[in-house]
């Protein structure tokens, strides 16, 4: 059967809007040097892979494309040989919506790094992507999101480390004490996002447990990424929502438990969307002052419509005065450092 095939200028569009670095975020491995041997002294070692099949019965094929659609840029990623003949075996574990963030990604870090010296992981965001995980596979699965969403990169080893081990733990005690069925993992920009339908355990529930595995990890977690990650957790409908949130992302507006100081909020309205929160996030503008009038408003309000709750702060000024003001009259408070 006929393939619907790359032409060389489609390949070499590809290859250069990524820099010649294999779009996978966990590689990035460079696919093109010096040769000693070959015509025209260069090596080529990446491929430009069909992100929906070339012919019919290949991974992803899609029938509704035209010709010259599986055969135009649109449908291509680069990728090194390795991640080219991955994909392609593992057709359930790259769906082509994964694969087009993949480019995406690459071609924003490529665009990024145009006369830069050096990377800077600071440009590095999660890849779109979302899995639904079984408990009897959930090792193998959580692991592969991770991966395949290029977690390590967007967040740096050590962070990386603690919210892999976070969420694995999450998603066996979602399955032993949340009476999930399913456990559904998705990554947004500089958020993940774990959700499944059962009864409420949240984090105070896994830290009551005293010891054991899964408040082992938590308590690891909050140490090594304090100021950097935060886990929120709220139930609602008889769904259970932990999310993980970049902080140095400046993703307030992402976040699910959090609230954008406004007069808006002072006055006493804009609190529904935290509602079924165990910590209510608030964050204020930095170009903003947020006085003492201020914190006196905002701390009623929070007592009038979210009371019972933690309440945690961001970009509050650091005058102790101030902070000993709010701490007075909400007990269960703390302050992220700005």
């Amino acid at each position: 059967m006929s393939r619907d095939d790359f032409s060389a200028k489609v390949l070499d569009e590809l290859a250069k809007r990524v820099a010649f670095r294999c779009s996978a975020p966990s590689c990035k491995t460079a696919t093109i040097g010096p040769s000693d041997s070959r015509v025209g002294r260069v090596t080529n070692v990446g491929v430009g892979a069909h992100i929906t099949a070339a012919a019919k019965g290949g991974p992803r094929y899609n029938e509704r494309l035209s010709r010259e659609q599986r055969a135009a840029y649109d449908n291509g990623v680069w990728l090194c040989g390795n991640h080219a003949k991955l994909i392609d075996d593992n057709e359930d574990r790259f769906p082509e919506k994964l694969l087009q963030s993949w480019k995406r990604n690459a071609e924003r870090n490529a665009r990024l790094q145009v006369a830069r010296a050096t990377e800077s992981p600071a440009h590095n965001l999660l890849i779109d992507h979302e899995v639904t995980i079984c408990e009897c596979d959930s090792n193998r699965q959580v692991l592969e999101f991770f991966e395949d969403t290029g977690a390590a990169e967007a967040w740096g080893q050590e962070v990386y480390d603690s919210a892999l081990m976070l969420t694995y733990e999450l998603a066996i005690n979602a399955f032993t004490h949340g009476g999930a069925e399913a456990v559904h993992l998705k990554a947004d920009t500089g958020c993940l996002y774990m959700t499944y339908h059962g009864s409420i355990f949240g984090p105070s529930d896994l830290e009551s447990v005293g010891g054991q595995g899964g408040a082992a990890a938590l308590a690891s977690f909050k140490e090594q990424c304090n100021g950097s990650m935060e886990l929120t957790y709220r139930h609602r409908g008889g769904l259970n929502e932990l999310t993980l949130v970049d902080l140095n992302r400046n993703l307030n507006h992402r976040h699910p438990c959090a609230l954008r100081l406004t007069k808006n909020l002072i006055a006493g309205n804009g609190f529904k969307p935290v509602q079924g929160c165990t910590e209510i996030h608030i964050y204020v503008d930095s170009e903003r002052i947020f006085g003492f009038s201020d914190a006196r408003q905002l701390v009623q309000q929070l007592v009038a419509n979210l009371p019972d709750h933690w309440y945690v702060f961001h970009n509050v000024s650091k005058n102790p005065g101030l902070r000993k003001y709010i701490a007075k009259q909400l007990p269960r408070v703390r302050f992220v450092p700005s």
